[in-house]
Formats: C-alpha cells, structure tokens, sequence
C-alpha cells in the first residue's frame, strides 16, 4: 500500500495505492501514513469523508476516548490488522487528522488513537490559548453622544460600539450618533 497527496491548484486529494488500485478522496489528505479528513455520523459508525461530505472510509469505527469538549480518540479498523488511529473534533462534520497503522493488535491500535489524540488535544489547547491572548479581554466601553434631528435633545449612552439609538424623549428612532470616545473609567 502506498499513499500520497496530490494537488490540482486550490483542492487537495489525497490518494492510496493498494493492490493494484487507486483510491482518491477529495478534499481529504493522505501524506505517508497521516490522514486527515471529517467525520459523519453514518448508520450507526462515524464514517471519514473529505470536507464537502463525500465519503472517503466507511468502515467499523470505534470512539477509544471521548473527552469533555466533544473531541475523541477514533479507531477505523480495517482488513489484515490494519488501522487508521487519530483525534476528532467531534463525531459529526469535524476535523479528524490520524495515521495509517500496520501489523498491530487491538489494544496497540487504540494506545495509538489515544497517544494521537493526547498530542492533537494539546496542540489544538496550545493554539486556543494563542488565540485567546492575542485578543484583548473585554471590548472598550465607547460613551457615545445623540441630538434627535426632531425635538433637539442631547443625551450619552454607553456601548461597546457606536450605533442608532431612539430619542428617549420624543421616541424618533434610527437617531445616529454624533460622537463618541472611550470610556475614562
């Protein structure tokens, strides 16, 4: 069996070779032995399909681990004591990145979907804590000044943005602002 990836400009397709046969799966990727997909719930087994839902491994799938975000650790068994092992984001339309196992029992397979899915978790826990430092904790406060155009009266509202407000003395309505700067407390 050999794998590989193939590029036709923006789409990816990911290609195994076996017994004289190729198989092609668009929009997933085969790269050596590592795998990535989606998942879909299909007649009671999660099912590997490429990004657009077109099915790329459907066979027995067993969850080795679920964890309390949803993610989990996927076994796909296939014939002659092979496996595809790795980490899902959850069990429906969720990215699932694994590797092509060869030769091994059961149990190696799903410590394997488990050690996948550990190094996955803590990549992907890695990357959200990134993503939460780079962004600022809480939006600034903006005190934005109005003057409804009918009756002429002057008020402030406080916001996270500078948007329409309705007179609260006359109730004219899609009053926009006429300034605004951010809070000082």
């Amino acid at each position: 069996m050999t794998t590989r990836c193939d590029r036709d400009g923006q789409v990816e397709v990911g290609v195994v070779e076996h017994a004289g046969r190729e198989f092609r799966a668009l929009g997933a990727s085969v790269v050596g032995r590592h795998v990535t997909g989606y998942t879909r719930l299909g007649t009671g087994d999660i099912h590997l399909t490429t990004w657009c839902g077109k099915t790329t491994l459907a066979c027995r799938s067993e969850v080795v681990r679920a964890f309390r975000d949803g993610s989990m650790a996927l076994l796909f068994r296939l014939t002659k004591s092979r496996f595809v092992a790795g980490y899902a984001l959850g069990d429906n339309g969720m990215l699932f990145r694994g590797e092509l196992l060869a030769d091994c029992t059961d149990d190696e397979a799903r410590r394997e979907a488990r050690r996948i899915a550990d190094h996955f978790a803590e990549l992907d826990s890695e990357d959200e804590a990134a993503f939460d430092a780079d962004r600022p904790g809480e939006e600034p406060l903006l005190d934005i000044e109005y003057r409804c155009p009918e009756c002429g009266h002057e008020w402030t509202e406080r916001w996270t943005s500078a948007c329409d407000s309705e007179c609260p003395d006359c109730g004219t309505t899609n009053i926009t602002a006429l300034d605004w700067n951010e809070t000082q407390e």
